[in-house]
């Protein structure tokens, strides 16, 4: 396994701020301008791996730094959005995204996936 960048490679210069259970620093690729990326301080590599104070301090955290997203730029929300396991990229963890918003930023152009047609009768079964 490649060394974790989150565990290994981030220097004190660019922690925005941080909570007991997460670190706060600017994506090195933004997709806008003042996106956020919450890094769990301990390796996680998965929503569901994450104990539940973490989960809630989590939570706390985002809704915090969203709020202040939301009032001190010009912006009309806030998109938030994490990948976990295989879909993150070889060397990081657990971390969520926070990115600005416009009404009219073009966003989800260009994105489209292919649609899978599960049988979700599995799934409901277990809500």
């Amino acid at each position: 396994m490649t060394e974790c960048i989150f565990c290994h490679q981030l220097k004190a210069n660019q922690l925005l701020t941080q909570s007991q259970y997460f670190k706060v620093v600017f994506d090195i690729d933004p997709i806008q301008k003042g996106h956020l990326l919450l890094i769990s301080k301990d390796h996680y590599t998965s929503l569901t791996q994450l104990p539940k104070e973490v989960r809630y301090d989590l939570i706390n955290l985002q809704a915090a730094l969203v709020a202040k997203l939301e009032q001190h730029l010009p912006i009309s929300g806030v998109t938030s959005v994490s990948n976990d396991k295989e879909l993150m990229d070889e060397g990081t963890h657990f971390h969520l995204h926070l990115i600005p918003r416009l009404t009219n930023d073009s966003f989800w152009e260009g994105i489209t996936i292919n649609q899978e047609n599960w049988d979700l009768t599995p799934f409901l079964k277990h809500l």
